[in-house]
């Protein structure tokens, strides 16, 4: 569905109606946690999770037990039925550290994986991967020539290679990537980092796939003098953004920046903050193209203060959320230390602090939830109305909702300058409906116009508007 971003053109609202966003549930417990050699140290959703198949499967990074402190490349696999109870097939493809391949280790090396299907790909090709690996790299493959980012394709997921053995961009080392079905594109969203206000600061930049070419990237989200006043406001010193995953809807794009509130010391010799919090914020893209807006306010949609005990001082995100029924699903790990714990202010390892978080297994990947396209979207308090112009129809449509009313609040749709389409026509929507298409008595359907511009007014009376859709109707 189209999400009814604040900064459409083709809306517009009077009265009593104010833009908002809305905060997730987040789910009590862990569902997928260190329980082998691979991942004995931790398992964190620096990866995707796809509905593929009528199967939910998950490429998540696996953190051994014998981590050392290094970057790791080491990519797990795993399935689940419902998106709760998760399986790490026994894949037998990697054999790491000696250990022997029964383990759930895919083909591909990287730091961190994002997997996505492309459609419009080969078979060989129709999964995609980009993903940061350099020789620093615990768990690196042999034989990559040189380090930063980096992309690969599969035919089912498990069995990789690499597009390139040089790096597709330069690294910073954080990399989220998704296909957008209506742009019709893979969007890449990499870490660069450029000095910005006086020191290094970590920002977005984007690249994209489109008829199987990759990009280069482009500047795309720079932190600003807001972003040190939200972190301040927090207790911290600064801030920037450490990744960012992504949800395509309708023509748009939504972002989940990871927003890493730094604390003091800088570690010398850089002069970025390295110690601190992660939270997620929302950002969106109205159209291709279009600038990254950050919400109003920059509220946190994830704050570490919300964690369970599970996951206290950093989250991270998956690359994209996933339908589950009626809700769509953010998968999140959840580090039980502060970023940059187990180091100190010259960036060296305290090799007793690995041990003990090996020991504790520093991630675990869990999940927030939402009803579907429910992120955010107009309230009227307790009247007001929202103007959608939905352009010369060369087709009639329906006009579907997404959307909330109160006990005794209501949603009745007028066509301007249609006398059959009316407010007094309307049929009122009334109650809670993911997807409910406007009609008046004289039908649902909206008549093709291609000489006239159509807007669609909504009369909303203690009600929530997030999103909407126009379906064509072939006569």
């Amino acid at each position: 569905m189209q999400l009814l971003f604040e900064s459409r053109t083709n809306i517009n609202i009077a009265g009593k109606v104010y833009f908002f966003q809305r905060k997730p549930v987040i789910h009590p417990d862990p569902v997928l946690g260190p329980d082998s050699f691979v991942d004995g140290a931790g398992t964190s959703i620096y990866g995707s999770v796809l509905r593929d198949g009528g199967v939910y499967r998950m490429w998540y990074q696996a953190w051994p037990r014998d981590w050392n402190g290094a970057n790791c490349d080491l990519i797990g696999y795993a399935e689940s039925d419902n998106g709760i109870d998760w399986r790490k097939p026994r894949l037998g493809l990697v054999d790491y550290a000696g250990q022997g391949r029964d383990n759930n280790l895919v083909d591909l090396s990287g730091h961190p994986p994002s997997v996505f299907v492309d459609p419009e790909a080969p078979p060989t090709h129709r999964y995609r991967a980009t993903l940061c690996t350099g020789p620093g790299h615990q768990g690196a493959r042999a034989g990559m020539l040189g380090s930063g980012y980096f992309t690969a394709h599969s035919a089912d997921g498990l069995h990789w290679d690499y597009d390139r053995l040089t790096p597709q961009w330069s690294s910073a080392d954080v990399i989220t990537s998704i296909y957008h079905p209506r742009q019709r594109r893979g969007i890449v969203a990499l870490k660069v980092t450029p000095r910005v206000n006086g020191i290094p600061r970590r920002s977005i930049w984007n690249a994209e796939l489109r008829d199987g070419h990759w990009s280069e990237a482009r500047s795309a989200l720079v932190p600003d003098e807001y972003d040190d006043i939200a972190a301040g406001a927090r207790g911290y010193v600064s801030g920037d953004y450490y990744g960012m995953g992504m949800l395509a809807a309708g023509s748009g794009t939504v972002g989940f920046v990871w927003q890493f509130r730094h604390c003091l010391p800088r570690t010398e010799g850089r002069g970025n903050g390295v110690f601190g919090a992660v939270d997620v914020s929302l950002v969106y893209q109205a159209e291709p193209g279009d600038r990254w807006l950050h919400v109003p306010g920059r509220a946190d949609f994830i704050s570490h203060t919300d964690l369970p005990s599970w996951g206290r001082d950093v989250v991270y995100t998956a690359s994209c959320p996933v339908d589950v029924g009626d809700e769509q699903w953010l998968y999140v790990s959840a580090g039980i230390h502060s970023h940059g714990w187990y180091v100190n202010s010259r960036w060296q390892r305290d090799e007793n602090l690995i041990r003990l978080l090996v020991g504790q297994g520093m991630y675990r990947i869990g999940i927030v939830r939402w009803p579907k396209w429910r992120l955010f979207g107009f309230r009227s308090d307790p009247c007001g109305t929202l103007d959608i112009k939905l352009g010369r129809l060369l087709q009639p449509v329906k006009l579907q909702l997404n959307y909330r009313c109160e006990t005794g609040g209501s949603i009745r749709a007028e066509i301007l300058n249609r006398k059959t389409h009316s407010p007094e026509q309307a049929l009122p929507l009334s109650g809670d409906a993911a997807s409910e298409t406007v009609a008046w008595k004289a039908g649902d359907i909206i008549p093709a116009d291609p000489e006239e511009d159509i807007v669609v007014r909504l009369h909303l009376d203690r009600a929530e508007v997030y999103a909407y859709d126009n379906i064509e109707i072939n006569c």
